[in-house]
């Protein structure tokens, strides 16, 4: 054995050398110790040596490590350290696993016996140079811009009407509130009192609240009135016209066949009153009824054949007038518009309040809005990350409301083309919105069951319903002659159900079909859904 005495000054460089060398290189020079950086791939195997020693001494540890037994407690403890709780395939074993396994790990790396990955510096990243964040805008055509000054104009007068009802219905509320205080001042009774100094718009509260009381009495003992078979197949669409059609209460359903059938709501039996066969290639997935404009009324019908059309109902009195297969009926159908545009399969379809344009969504994450009269595309909005499914209108036309697979729920402002806000309530799919007749409250429902409801105001969440045991397929808000005073929804748990706009408590719930409610509308004086066992129900 052989001892080498190293002068001091030496000593001190030998150890720089040998603390440098794990950092790099080092290579002689006549003039002492050169380090020399490792390149980037010799630092990443590094990194990945170091990882393996840690797992190696993790497992040998693993074994003695205590973790929780309740899955409760294992789930906890994986959200505390920022980990999946669990994994594509795992069970309750494998998860205990993996959380033992990442204690170890984590004890190996706190006691530094053997060295942590971030001791070792990343692999240096070429610099990129930023870019500059601009918002940009795409110039508008000459159509969308006209639409938009259209329905600027139309939503703020339909507005000011809106509020100007809402505002006298207040007034008289905080009146009515002053009458009763006083007349437990003066020992008054209280109708009496009221009697006496009430005003109009007292009178109007009043006569307000009766009618609703005996609409909700009505509801609460709403009955099946009439049942008929719709289709050989599901009818996947219902929905009824706002207004009487050559003065008839119509009801329009659409089937899994691609069948359109018009029916008569006044009818005791729902007498069918036209039909248009083949109207789609495939299952039609919604349809919408636009109010009558000089005795034509639009119906629009969306289809997973990739397509939207648009159809006039019109009067055939005359004989001239049949249906396609030469057959006579009251109602005739004909198509007014192919619309084609989305890339995957249409979802739904509302008209927009004005009647001069419908909406459509699509699984290509988009929804395109749609001249009535040309049947041209006039706006492609993108913004959703998942499946778009649900639209719906403002009552005043200025708003429109999308829903999407992730959960999300966006409001769009139609007269600047942004996103006036979002929200994202809903654990699953969200797959209606309908906007309540009063303008400020949104209402949205989906897979989760649930049913939300939203302040536009405050832009917060109202109310969380917990309405149905299944899917919830559609809402409808009660027409403006019964004050929008109950929402109805239909579910695959087979139920449609009633709920009070004032305090969002249950009225009733219906039941009569056989498996799932696949749609739901809204008479001035019922209610029709339609279902998964081929038939459309009449309620009143």
């Amino acid at each position: 054995n052989y001892i080498y005495i190293v002068p001091d000054d030496k000593l001190i460089a030998l150890k720089m050398a040998s603390h440098l060398s794990s950092q790099g290189g080092i290579t002689n020079t006549a003039t002492g110790v050169e380090v020399m950086e490792l390149t980037d791939d010799s630092l990443m195997e590094r990194q990945k040596h170091q990882a393996l020693l840690v797992d190696l001494e993790a497992k040998k540890r693993a074994f003695t490590v205590d973790v929780p037994t309740l899955p409760n407690d294992v789930r906890d403890a994986l959200r505390n350290m920022g980990l999946p709780v669990r994994l594509f395939g795992e069970n309750l074993a494998n998860i205990r696993d993996r959380l033992r396994m990442e204690l170890a790990r984590r004890q190996v790396l706190q006691e530094g016996q053997v060295p942590s990955m971030d001791v070792f510096p990343p692999a240096k990243a070429p610099v990129k140079e930023e870019e500059e964040k601009v918002t940009k805008y795409t110039r508008a055509p000459p159509e969308l811009i006209d639409a938009r000054e259209a329905i600027a104009k139309f939503s703020l007068e339909r507005a000011q009407q809106r509020l100007n009802v809402e505002r006298n219905r207040r007034i008289g509320s905080k009146r009515k509130r002053a009458l009763i205080l006083s007349s437990s001042d003066n020992m008054v009774p209280a109708d009496a009192f009221e009697k006496e100094n009430q005003d109009e718009s007292v009178e109007q509260v009043n006569r307000l609240n009766d009618e609703c009381a005996k609409l909700y009495k009505s509801v609460g003992n709403m009955a099946l009135e009439a049942s008929q078979y719709g289709d050989a197949r599901a009818l996947s669409a219902i929905c009824t016209s706002r207004s009487k059609v050559s003065g008839i209460p119509l009801i329009a359903t659409g089937s899994w066949s691609g069948i359109i059938k018009l029916w008569d709501a006044s009818s005791p039996q729902l007498d069918l009153l036209s039909e248009k066969k083949m109207a789609h290639e495939d299952r039609i997935m919604n349809i919408a009824l636009q109010t009558p404009e000089n005795d034509v009324t639009m119906l629009a019908t969306v289809s997973i054949d990739l397509s939207a059309k648009l159809w006039k109902i019109t009067s055939s009195a005359d004989d001239e007038m049949k249906d396609s297969d030469g057959d006579a009926s009251s109602l005739h159908i004909q198509e007014s518009a192919h619309l084609k545009g989305h890339e995957a399969r249409l979802c739904n379809v509302a008209f927009h309040p004005m009647g001069a344009h419908v909406a459509t969504t699509s699984f290509d994450h988009t929804w395109r809005l749609w001249d009535v009269e040309t049947g041209k595309e006039i706006l492609l909005q993108d913004g959703h990350a998942r499946e778009t499914y649900g639209v719906g209108f403002h009552r005043d036309g200025s708003l429109c409301s999308t829903t999407d697979f992730g959960g999300v729920v966006q409001v769009w402002d139609l007269r600047t083309g942004k996103s006036v806000c979002h929200f994202s309530g809903h654990a699953k799919r969200v797959l209606c919105a309908e906007f309540s007749p009063n303008g400020f409250h949104l209402s949205t429902a989906g897979d989760d069951g649930t049913i939300k409801v939203y302040d536009l105001r405050r832009r917060k969440q109202a109310a969380s319903i917990p309405a149905h045991s299944g899917l919830i397929t559609q809402l409808r808000f009660a027409n403006a002659s019964n004050h929008a005073e109950y929402l109805a929804s239909s579910s695959f748990d087979g139920t449609t159900k009633l709920w009070s706009t004032r305090n969002w408590k249950m009225l009733s719930t219906l039941r009569g079909h056989e498996g799932k409610v696949m749609g739901i509308d809204v008479l001035d004086n019922g209610i029709v859904t339609s279902g998964y066992d081929k038939t459309l129900k009449l309620w009143k």
